[in-house]
């Protein structure tokens, strides 16, 4: 009887862990750690067990201080940012997905986890040196709508 219960309670946790992470699918709007200020847009997607994220616009401010996407020829800063791939062997453990995570700003990798707020339909991202979490930080992105 415990192992039958353990089996239906471990079944039960792997497909809400699987639900979740399906909810991490489709685009995402990022934003800058220090100003608040929406910097781009991603794509989520999932292929053999492997979950990728594409920048595919960035945004930036005009003159009213609302946000439009940002044309070519961009300034230096930004040239190569487009279709760069954030996530390197992103893959699901239980409802996260880790792996390792690419910052266009600094080009460096770091360890890196996702998990989905069901309440707030939301994304933190933790970046971090180490692979425990510890020294790193995290960013939430929203869906976009």
């Amino acid at each position: 009887m415990k192992k039958l219960l353990f089996l239906v309670l471990f079944m039960a946790s792997a497909i809400l862990g699987q639900a979740q992470v399906s909810k991490m699918l489709g685009q995402w709007n990022t934003f800058d750690d220090k100003t608040g200020d929406m910097r781009s847009c991603v794509n989520i997607t999932e292929k053999n067990g492997t979950y990728y994220c594409e920048v595919i616009m960035l945004y930036e401010k005009d003159a009213s201080g609302k946000y439009k996407v940002m044309q070519p020829p961009y300034a230096k800063e930004y040239e190569g940012v487009v279709g760069t791939q954030l996530f390197i062997d992103m893959k699901q453990d239980d409802d996260v997905l880790r792996g390792e995570v690419y910052d266009p700003e600094s080009q460096k990798t770091y360890y890196g986890k996702v998990s989905y707020k069901a309440k707030t339909d939301e994304l933190i991202l933790r970046g971090s040196l180490d692979r425990a979490g510890w020294l790193g930080r995290s960013q939430t992105w929203k869906r976009k709508k």
